[in-house]
């Protein structure tokens, strides 16, 4: 009877772990104003684009076509490299639609190395581990996301749970969790950021 009771007690506390769990961060056209870039905790990101689509000779099936090439070449080409090559591929094509004057493309990417190299641009996530060996060079300075003060990198790296995320570009960035300390940037939450139009942007946050 004991044994079963236990049983019971276990199942229920499984059942409401599971529906605790966090969702993955979905970025959706209606929500997107600017280029966004999102992080979820399992590595995946999704990255918004946003272009002036306002002339009639303009063709938004010319454009997922066009789009859709581009992926499969690459995901083609990274299959090869690595072996590892599905059918789905580490980029996919969420959504592709026009908002008033504008396209606005929604992908998906296994992670954020694949972002950056199919958009040709410079973005990492990194352990706070790996930025305490050396492995990732910061600022000496970074700007506390609680007050705006100041604070020392040998304070913004404290905490071996942090992730450090680095982007060199001009986008809105959500994290999946809490920014603590960042740089070169304007703090929009508790999560999002705009980034500065020039240099680069760390951004450390607790997940």
């Amino acid at each position: 009877m004991k044994k079963a009771t236990l049983c019971t007690i276990l199942v229920l506390c499984f059942v409401m772990l599971a529906g605790c769990k966090r969702e993955e961060i979905v970025i959706k056209v209606e929500d997107v104003q600017t280029n966004t870039l999102s992080v979820s905790n399992n590595g995946t990101v999704q990255a918004a684009t946003v272009e002036k689509f306002d002339k009639n000779y303009y063709s938004l099936s010319e454009l997922n076509n066009f789009i859709s090439e581009n992926i499969k070449e690459y995901n083609s080409e990274v299959g090869v490299q690595t072996g590892a090559e599905t059918k789905e591929g580490p980029i996919t094509l969420n959504t592709l639609e026009q908002k008033e004057d504008n396209a606005v493309l929604i992908l998906k990417y296994a992670t954020i190395d694949h972002y950056a190299a199919f958009n040709k641009v410079e973005a990492t996530l990194s352990t706070m581990e790996s930025v305490q060996n050396g492995k990732v060079v910061t600022p000496d300075v970074f700007i506390s996301a609680s007050d705006g003060s100041f604070v020392s990198k040998d304070i913004a790296l404290k905490n071996d749970k942090y992730k450090v995320l680095i982007v060199n570009e001009n986008t809105d960035v959500v994290v999946d969790g809490t920014i603590k300390y960042y740089t070169n940037a304007v703090l929009v939450s508790s999560s999002k950021l705009q980034t500065d139009a020039e240099g680069e942007t760390v951004i450390i946050y607790k997940p």
